[in-house]
């Protein structure tokens, strides 16, 4: 995500795109398959949620199309966990893995 000249640009994938991921459920089933993921682009080129969904769905207010909503519902899930993580950036955790990374990263998590 960049902010230019008063809009804020996303980084992410055309909804055609077979790679691009749909759903909160296609996001949750790809935080459990890497691991953790934060939501926004950052310096690790393709890993955030926001370089996998569809940049013209963020910030519509739609909880079935809308990665900004989709937080919320990966947040009331069982399966990943929601916060600020990676160094207060928000992003997603698999569940099991919390422990593991914070005792890696003490006070960086």
């Amino acid at each position: 995500m960049a902010y230019d000249e008063g809009t804020w640009i996303m980084y992410g994938l055309d909804p055609s795109d077979p790679d691009c991921i749909q759903t909160a459920e296609e996001l949750i089933d790809y935080v459990e398959k890497v691991g953790f993921l934060p939501l926004f682009r950052n310096e690790i080129p393709g890993f955030s949620a926001e370089e996998h969904a569809a940049a013209d769905y963020w910030w519509t207010g739609d909880e079935l199309r809308d990665p900004w909503e989709w937080r919320k519902v990966l947040a009331r899930s069982d399966r990943v966990i929601y916060g600020k993580f990676f160094g207060g950036r928000a992003g997603f955790i698999r569940q099991g893995m919390v422990s593991g990374i914070c005792q890696c990263a003490p006070g960086r998590v």
